[in-house]
């Protein structure tokens, strides 16, 4: 068989159940591609069944990749922006920076990610965040044109110079609430978002209250409003970004065994993120099975005459059985 050694033959199987098994799961080519780059992009149709399909829930679909590397560092994104140069920005769960220039057609969608960078986040000690340190989970961008991150395990956020120097920069601990040390170690913060007003809006995913929402402040030049979420049954906060008109989009994620995966896109109004708040989305998309999903953790917005471009990223977990997938929509503006 192909010059194969009887007891390769175990292994070669386990492979292309591995295989099949994703590609029946998200439709997805799980095969590499060989690449001379950091990053590999993919493309794939979001609905396999119906290709052409443009319209889901209230977005319309722009583009999908999956993203490949043999580097072992990339993985476990879970927190995207668009930087005041335009290029895509992350952080992952296992402690680095990412960025990439987004290269895309006239009608706004994106094509290729190109001169990528990837870098190990700094600690206030000015060395790279250690195992303790290093589940960055939530990534906003400040009206100063510095970055804020929310770590879990360690509750907090830390605050990143502005380009060009962020990558190389000692953060800055930015104050939050008491109470966050006694949020769960993994369902602290994980939706961060600068607000017009430059309030900042942080959304836990499991700090409950007895209501059946979930902890939220609004941070504001060192003092905290609490206010609650109330994500759809079943599903839990991974992101958020705000719009120029302060509306808040909230990213969802439902999971249960077996690895099946959702994820929600809502939409909160402006005028009810006050102190006190009791926020609750209209949701504009739905992503389940048999559309591509998985652990989706990361949204990021960016405004442009068409509309609001967003962008869900998913967090692979640096688990070989999940995938890093980039999907791009359209907000239109009213009326066109």
């Amino acid at each position: 068989m192909c010059g194969l050694r009887k007891n390769d033959l175990p292994k070669v199987i386990l492979f292309v159940l591995i295989q099949v098994s994703l590609v029946s799961c998200t439709g997805l080519a799980a095969f590499p591609i060989p690449n001379s780059r950091l990053v590999e992009l993919v493309p794939f149709e979001l609905d396999r069944k119906n290709p052409e399909r443009k319209q889901f829930g209230s977005l319309i679909f722009m583009s999908a990749f999956q993203l490949q590397s043999k580097d072992k560092r990339f993985g476990g994104l879970s927190g995207i922006t668009i930087g005041p140069d335009g290029k895509l920005y992350a952080i992952s769960d296992h402690g680095f920076w990412i960025s990439a220039k987004m290269i895309t057609n006239p009608s706004g969608a994106l094509v290729d990610l190109m001169d990528w960078q990837i870098a190990p986040m700094l600690a206030t000690t000015n060395t790279p965040v250690t195992e303790a340190l290093r589940d960055a989970e939530a990534l906003a961008l400040a009206h100063d044109g510095s970055f804020l991150v929310a770590f879990e395990g360690v509750h907090r956020i830390w605050r990143y110079d502005p380009l060009p120097a962020t990558f190389e920069s000692t953060p800055l601990p930015v104050a939050i609430p008491a109470a966050m040390t006694r949020a769960p170690g993994n369902g602290g913060i994980e939706g961060l978002a600068m607000l017009p007003d430059g309030r900042l809006l942080a959304l836990t995913e499991e700090f409950a209250n007895r209501d059946g929402s979930f902890k939220g402040w609004l941070i504001d030049k060192g003092q905290f409003a609490e206010l609650a979420y109330f994500p759809s049954k079943g599903f839990r906060v991974t992101d958020c970004a705000a719009l120029d008109n302060g509306d808040v989009l909230v990213l969802e994620r439902r999971y249960v065994p077996l690895g099946i995966w959702a994820a929600r896109l809502a939409l909160v109004e402006a005028k009810s993120v006050q102190p006190g708040g009791k926020l609750r989305g209209r949701e504009l998309l739905r992503l389940e099975q048999p559309l591509a999903v998985d652990n989706f953790e990361g949204v990021a917005v960016q405004q442009t005459s068409k509309g609001t471009m967003i962008y869900i990223v998913s967090d692979d977990n640096y688990n070989p059985f999940q995938q890093t997938l980039l999907i791009q929509f359209l907000l239109p503006n009213e009326g066109n």
